[in-house]
């Protein structure tokens, strides 16, 4: 690698999606499915909380800005178009806050991005991005170009098909080989042929594993038990080549995190049946169907995956829920749900009003409450269910609290360190 100032620190980071801070540190007796980076990085990792909604998207774009959603803007994968019932997904271009790799621009510096989610279309950059989920075309997922051709003749591929997780498990899983093997060759190829001064490897198929085949990882006995295990080796041995390099030069440090932890799923809780059997969600008749058919008698409803909405007249068009009714519309939603129960067991543990989580210049586009759901409990929109809770091939799901944060020089990770933290992190290290 070239350096254009080798006076200057340089940074390693690591995304891995979803991964746990049991799963590398090991825990309930199971060990580190992650062994080599637990060594690289003993004593220096830390339980890390992210956003609310804990998802990929606003965890993210919450790493990359250092900002929560009320300032850059990404509130869930999906949102509605303005002033209509349609769904649209946000992506890059509605990033209100600027990335970091696009800050450090403006110091010198370049940046190497590779499969950092919600980066997606490419822009320009100081350095080189290949966007990550949710990338609709590759073409547009790198920059600059030139690297392009590269990527298509390594059958780079940005996400896996994550339908053969339902039923097709063994192609799922090699899906999930060939992909981060061809990432990580392209990663190899990029560390020596670009300058840079930060380089981010992210890898995302430790997240949809877990969402098909969590139960894999928990039960010893499972067909997939090994296989489970086997792609966690694979990661924790590219992210040990890449950390031994590091390790070789002195100018370099390293980090690496989750942007959400995972655990078990006890039930899906479909929130728009709940909404509709309470009383707050109504259709405009018998076979009106989703948010377009909603009525306007209808006072609130719900988006994936735990953001509630009230229906508010001049906002919505068939919104009927009058500004002098809106604050007890939201304290009647934050009853339902503070109480609401499945099998006798407590489903969310807090309420937000949105000016609890947010604040900042993209607070008209906020969720009027959000649900942080009890372990076990994973919550969705469920717009076309008719029960209120069930299971489906789904065996995983996110969760805020325990992420991880790790960070290769002693003492720099705070006692409650957060996702938003982690950009005032990277400029300690790089000292700027």
């Amino acid at each position: 690698m070239r350096s254009s100032a080798p006076s200057a620190r340089k940074l390693l980071v690591i995304g891995l999606d979803g991964v746990s801070f049991e799963m590398l540190a090991g825990a309930d007796g199971r060990p580190s499915l992650l062994p080599r980076m637990k060594e690289f990085f003993a004593g220096k990792t830390a339980r890390m909380t992210v956003s609310i909604p804990e998802i990929s998207a606003v965890s993210w774009s919450s790493f990359m800005t250092g900002t929560q959603a009320g300032e850059h803007g990404i509130f869930g994968f999906v949102d509605l178009v303005p002033g209509t019932y349609q769904y649209r997904f946000p992506d890059f271009r509605d990033l209100k806050a600027e990335p970091f790799f696009v800050e450090l621009g403006r110091h010198g510096k370049r940046s190497v991005i590779i499969n950092l989610p919600a980066t997606y279309p490419a822009r320009p950059l100081p350095g080189v991005l290949v966007s990550g989920f949710v990338a609709l075309d590759l073409e547009r997922a790198v920059f600059p170009a030139r690297y392009l051709p590269m990527l298509q003749q390594a059958g780079y591929q940005v996400d896996v098909d994550a339908g053969k997780g339902k039923e097709r498990k063994a192609e799922f899983l090699a899906d999930l080989h060939y992909a981060h093997r061809v990432r990580k060759q392209v990663a190899d190829m990029l560390w020596l042929k670009e300058e840079w001064d930060v380089f981010m490897y992210t890898v995302t198929g430790t997240d949809r594993l877990q969402h098909f085949l969590y139960d894999a990882y928990a039960d010893p006995g499972h067909e997939f038990h090994g296989e489970f295990a086997s792609f966690f080796h694979e990661v924790d041995g590219a992210a040990a080549d890449l950390l031994e390099r590091a390790a070789a030069r002195p100018d370099m440090d390293v980090i690496a995190l989750s942007d959400h932890g995972f655990g078990p799923i006890r039930s899906e809780v479909y929130l728009n049946p709940v909404l509709k059997k309470n009383g707050f969600f109504l259709s405009e008749g018998q076979g009106a169907k989703g948010l377009p058919g909603i009525s306007d008698r209808a006072t609130a409803f719900a988006l994936d995956p735990s953001r509630l909405y009230v229906h508010r007249r001049g906002q919505y068009p068939r919104g009927g829920v009058a500004a002098g009714d809106y604050e007890k519309v939201r304290q009647d939603l934050k009853d339902l749900f503070g109480g609401y129960e499945v099998g006798g067991q407590k489903v969310v543990r807090r309420v937000f009003l949105k000016e609890e989580l947010y604040s900042g210049g993209q607070m008209a586009s906020a969720p009027d409450l959000v649900l942080l759901s009890e372990a076990g409990f994973d919550l969705k929109g469920g717009m076309e269910k008719d029960r209120e809770w069930g299971t489906s091939h789904f065996t995983g799901m996110h969760r805020q609290d325990n992420a991880f944060i790790a960070c290769s020089r002693t003492g720099m990770l705070g006692a409650a360190p957060t996702i938003f933290d982690a950009k005032g992190l990277i400029y300690r290290l790089l000292a700027i």
